[in-house]
């Protein structure tokens, strides 16, 4: 399971490829999960164990990835250390524009190479609609053998103009 989500998450596109062309996959999944708290709220407060659990991957590595990505200069660690007590989470920011421009615009899934290339139109479940058909049928649908046994004794009236009722011509 770990693995799964640290593969899903490291492909997802968490920064731009020339920056993560420099991590792991491991490393990719906490920078991930750091970049999706610093979106939602604009810093990321969360402890090590936490964002590990997250990423699928162990503490010494999610603390490994965030002083590596400090290291090459694409966020700063905050320290909020309290003397005679614990100390509160580390607040960490990105502080690279490539980076926070393509948090923006959205990662890779909003790329403009992929939107309308490849693959299938999105259906959502609670769509009523169907988008193929122009033409709304009012009369309900009979069988093939009851509809052409019908139509020599059916009685076809219609709604004319003023609201009265007349027949059909055949």
């Amino acid at each position: 399971m770990a693995i799964e989500r640290r593969r899903r998450l490291a492909c997802s596109g968490p920064m731009p490829p020339a920056l993560a062309s420099r991590f792991t996959t491991g490393q990719l999944a906490v920078l991930r999960v750091v970049g999706d708290e610093m979106a939602r709220n604009g810093a990321c407060s969360l402890c090590i164990d936490a964002i590990a659990a997250r990423a699928g991957v162990c503490r010494r590595l999610a603390q490994a990835a965030i002083r590596l990505a400090e290291g090459d200069g694409l966020l700063t660690i905050q320290e909020r250390r309290h003397q005679g007590r614990k100390s509160d989470p580390n607040v960490v920011r990105i502080i690279s524009r490539e980076w926070l421009q393509w948090l923006r615009r959205g990662g890779r899934s909003a790329a403009p190479a992929l939107l309308g290339s490849i693959g299938c139109k999105t259906v959502h479940p609670t769509d009523r609609e169907d988008p193929q058909r122009q033409v709304v049928d009012a009369e309900p649908k009979k069988g093939c053998r009851r509809a052409a046994v019908d139509l020599d004794r059916s009685d076809r009236t219609r709604i004319l103009a003023g609201g009265r009722t007349g027949r059909a011509m055949r």
